[in-house]
């Protein structure tokens, strides 16, 4: 972009030559480490092409660092369990989470992602509904999570909220157009697919995967099944969001729209066609509000608040993320945990609701 290439941003032949300016001895790959974000994120990076390649990674990875500083503010701010805590300590604490690990370890822009979508919670808890869409909007350049979340949460707030994405990723989609021309756009999913399915690309095994793809179709017995275990994974997928989505009867109650958000980003995140470890350094806000929610329901009883947390656990053991990448390759084991944590809050969700007098069916969350 910094040298007018911008409309063949997604041309693997310049990303090759490009990055071999500055990468010219990796042992790991031969080809280009593919660039598939839309192009309006290009920006953001833009500044950092002036400087050296070891320096730009160690300054991206303090703009990450700051970021992380504002999400702790942020959710200090706005959970009182949490104030106790300092936003430097919720820092530490958090870095040893190995979503964001990796993020740091790879140079990702997951954090990004989560202090956009702490923002949209904000918005929700100011009731600043159109404000809390455009922070998602921003979001796009994860599209694969957002969209999800996006949906489900149309379905919770209605117009107001989808008209505040619609017009923030609307504009992410003109700059983008303006930055790669029309050809380059409409080209641009079919680039994004072939590298997302297609190992030879950089496409992601799905047993790497911590998503329902990877948890379904990430085994062996299963990887060689083809299109029908895709169609069961699009199968699980749509009924887990119809399930999440159906929960906006809680919308009202704000205890319960806090639990409802956890579970609205989990499950986007097992929805995701392409999520990555590091795509679940969003789980920081619903561990916050989980975490804001036990400490503040103290008379809850002990068995109902260890269905809360054990699921919780694992997901926070770093040496076992580590075996199971680094040892195992089964990244994808994590999506157990996450499916059980979002159940375990939906219970949560349902026994409140019949606690405060509500029917008890299903259906009472509709």
């Amino acid at each position: 972009m910094r040298e007018g290439l911008g409309g063949q941003l997604y041309d693997p032949r310049i990303q090759q030559a490009v990055q071999h300016e500055f990468a010219t001895n990796t042992d790991i790959r031969r080809g280009a480490l593919p660039y598939i974000h839309p192009p309006f994120e290009a920006l953001l990076f833009l500044p950092l092409t002036f400087l050296p390649y070891r320096w730009a990674f160690m300054v991206w990875n303090l703009m990450n660092l700051g970021l992380m500083l504002v999400v702790a503010w942020l959710l200090r701010n706005s959970l009182s369990s949490l104030r106790q805590v300092p936003a430097w300590g919720l820092v530490v604490i958090s870095l040893a989470f190995f979503p964001i690990f990796a993020n740091f370890h790879q140079g990702q822009d997951a954090i990004l992602l989560l202090l956009l979508v702490v923002l949209s919670f904000r918005g929700f808890e100011k009731e600043s509904v159109f404000a809390a869409g455009c922070w998602l909007g921003l979001g796009v350049f994860k599209y694969h999570v957002i969209l999800p979340l996006v949906l489900i949460l149309a379905v919770w707030k209605g117009r107001k909220f989808l008209a505040g994405f619609a017009a923030v990723a609307s504009a992410a989609v003109v700059v983008s157009v303006g930055i790669v021309g029309w050809r380059g756009a409409l080209q641009y999913p079919t680039y994004a697919w072939r590298v997302v399915s297609e190992p030879a690309y950089g496409g992601i095994p799905f047993r790497q995967l911590p998503n329902l793809l990877g948890l379904i179709a990430g085994w062996p017995f299963s990887e060689k099944a083809g299109w029908p275990v895709l169609l069961v994974v699009g199968a699980c997928t749509a009924a887990l969001l119809i399930l999440v989505a159906r929960m906006r009867g809680l919308a009202n109650d704000k205890r319960l729209f806090r639990l409802g958000i956890a579970c609205a980003v989990i499950a986007a995140l097992l929805a995701g066609f392409s999520t990555n470890s590091y795509d679940l350094s969003l789980l920081m806000l619903p561990l916050a509000l989980v975490a804001n929610y036990e400490l503040g329901e103290q008379s809850t009883k002990l068995p109902e608040r260890r269905a809360l947390i054990v699921p919780a656990i694992p997901l926070l053991i770093s040496p076992l993320w580590f075996f199971l990448w680094m040892r195992w390759e089964r990244i994808n084991v994590m999506a157990v945990f996450l499916v059980w944590w979002l159940f375990a809050i939906r219970s949560e969700i349902v026994r409140l609701r019949a606690h405060a007098g509500g029917p008890r069916n299903e259906a009472a969350l509709a």
